[in-house]
């Protein structure tokens, strides 16, 4: 029984200190950082898409195509969650921030073939979302 404990202290502790250059941003800090602004996702340094957060949790994401999607947040204890309709289900996430890094992170949670995907938000501003049908200009 005693080599139990060490042997499980062993095999934890790369995720001990995954997590020790993370730390987690609340629902309500993400709020702060997020309402009224614009922010721009990469996925493995390429651009993944951009999204408008507007006061009261709604949000507009911009694909690549061009093409949006309304949809609206909303804090699930401390995941972060996402509706953008019944064709997408409810997308949860962990914001964080990482030690020497600019921007946040959010890593997808739950079950899903997607699960564990980690996004970097590189950036935001006050600019609006251009939105039109792909192949068309707004």
């Amino acid at each position: 029984m005693r080599l139990a404990l060490p042997l499980f202290l062993l095999m934890t502790a790369p995720a001990f200190a995954q997590e020790a250059d993370r730390e987690i941003v609340s629902p309500d800090m993400f709020r702060d950082y997020a309402e009224g602004y614009t922010l721009y996702f990469e996925q493995g340094g390429e651009p993944f898409g951009t999204e408008r957060f507007d006061e009261g949790g709604a949000t507009t994401w911009r694909f690549d195509d061009g093409s949006c999607i309304d949809g609206a947040w909303r804090p699930h204890g401390a995941q972060i969650c996402f509706f953008y309709g019944d064709s997408q289900g409810v997308l949860c996430w962990r914001m964080y921030r990482r030690e020497g890094v600019n921007g946040l992170f959010a890593e997808l949670l739950g079950e899903g073939e997607n699960a564990g995907m980690e996004l970097h938000i590189t950036r935001r501003d006050k600019l609006p979302l251009l939105c039109g049908a792909p192949g068309t200009e707004s």
